[in-house]
């Protein structure tokens, strides 16, 4: 009898052995189901900036709480912030921790499990979460310099099995070593994002100081040719005179002389004189247009850029349109429309000329078919003058919108475009104390507006 009974006990724990190896055989399978499919997602999504909702479907599988949440100390460290959670009102939460805690870190030193334990004696970060839950578990998740924490929520007493806490223990340190990876390939590429913005800087000032070279040769040479052209303007203005007084002297030699009159018809000359007249009001205008150039060109590229007086809004975008009708092709039109002939502003005419050019360009090299329009509009908004500058271009994809006025930004090919453009003319239209901004843009054009304050006694000088 005494024999039967030894072996039924040693039957026993034998049985309680194997229920205890199966219990680790199960616990270890969820362990390593959850790190198997942890390093898939990660491996398939390495670069999404909240790493933590793969964490909580992963988690959910497992375990099953109703509430997940990923909580941080806050920055003043008197409580702790929710990073992310599958409660879309907690996130981005600070919770103030009480007095008897002074310190918020505590809570990332150790886990804890809370299930059949009084509520009053869970930390305050959990009490602020009791209504929520009857069962919690605090899981520590150290990254590098940064202190995580996980912690689960469940609506049931004594939810979380002792199987459930070992689970979240062992899995978080794979969490931790995961997320430190992610955590140094974000500095790597940060720290290449870093240099390739430190070689376009270096190319962009080698390639702004050829500009400002080139700039200011261009200016000499305005300037050389000023002189010529006006002996040009006025020689030709002289001549026209000088054609005007032969046809008065041929018309009256050929109405006392029959034989002159026949010889001035033999000859052809009224055609000659008709055609050069033509030929001398084409030169004159070629002489004008050559001669404002010159002069919108002296002006844009003037050293003394802090020069501050009243502007003539309208006269001031007739000048940049000038200069643009040179750079671009024909079938782009530029037309103006104002509500006023004498809209004024107080600022710097050389850099509020470059900011209207910078959009013109824009403008310009978002239009590859033939029927290309830019319209630039002047209105009054109240004591402000808003320019529009509209364009019938293909637009601007949505993904590059944000990074719009980020210095070195450009979506132009390489060599036609510094990415300078945009940020320099949205700085000087806020020194003028205005504002400069992206209206829409779509498959049909878009539409930036400058609004800068009126000038509202200019009418008194």
């Amino acid at each position: 009898m005494g024999r039967q009974m030894s072996n039924k006990n040693q039957q026993e724990v034998l049985l309680n052995q194997l229920k205890a190896e199966n219990q680790k055989l199960q616990e270890f399978k969820k362990l390593n189901n959850l790190m198997l499919k942890t390093m898939q997602a990660f491996t398939e999504n390495i670069d999404q900036s909240v790493p933590f909702s793969s964490l909580f479907s992963l988690i959910a599988q497992e375990v099953n709480p109703d509430i997940q949440l990923i909580i941080t100390c806050n920055q003043q460290g008197d409580g702790v912030y929710v990073v992310a959670s599958t409660n879309t009102e907690l996130e981005g939460k600070d919770f103030i921790l009480k007095n008897t805690e002074v310190n918020a870190k505590n809570i990332f030193d150790k886990s804890a499990v809370f299930n059949s334990q009084v509520k009053s004696a869970w930390p305050s970060i959990l009490q602020e979460f009791s209504a929520l839950a009857s069962s919690a578990i605090i899981q520590p998740v150290k990254i590098t310099n940064r202190c995580y924490a996980i912690v689960l929520l469940m609506n049931n007493a004594k939810g979380f099995s002792a199987e459930a806490s070992s689970v979240i223990s062992n899995y978080s340190s794979f969490i931790a070593s995961i997320l430190t990876l992610m955590e140094y390939r974000h500095v790597s590429k940060e720290r290449d994002n870093l240099f390739a913005q430190q070689k376009r800087m270096e190319t962009s000032m080698a390639r702004q100081g050829k500009l400002a070279a080139i700039g200011q040769l261009a200016a000499g040479v305005a300037h050389e040719l000023n002189n010529p052209l006006g002996f040009i303007y006025s020689n030709l203005n002289t001549f026209k005179l000088y054609i005007e007084d032969i046809e008065t002297f041929i018309s009256n030699a050929c109405k006392k002389s029959s034989d002159t009159d026949n010889l001035y018809n033999k000859s052809n000359l009224q055609f000659i004189i008709d055609d050069s007249k033509e030929l001398l009001s084409e030169s004159l205008e070629g002489a004008r247009r050559a001669r404002d150039i010159i002069k919108n060109l002296r002006n844009f590229s003037h050293p003394d850029e802090t020069t501050i007086s009243k502007v003539n809004i309208l006269k001031l975008v007739e000048d940049a349109i000038k200069i643009a009708n040179t750079q671009f092709k024909k079938q782009t039109k530029i037309l103006i429309k104002s509500e006023n002939q004498d809209f004024w502003i107080e600022g710097n005419i050389t850099q509020l000329c470059q900011v209207i050019l910078n959009l013109i360009s824009n403008a310009h090299h978002s239009i590859n078919h033939s029927n290309g329009l830019i319209e630039i509009n002047i209105i009054r908004t109240a004591s402000w003058i808003n320019i529009e500058v509209i364009d019938n271009g293909n637009g601007i994809d949505k993904a590059d919108i944000p990074h719009l006025f980020e210095p070195f930004f450009t979506t132009k090919e390489i060599g036609q475009g510094t990415g300078l453009g945009l940020p320099i003319s949205r700085a000087i239209v806020e020194q003028h104390n205005g504002c400069l901004a992206l209206d829409y843009t779509g498959s049909k054009g878009t539409k930036f507006i400058i609004s800068l304050p009126e000038y509202t006694n200019a009418s008194s000088n």
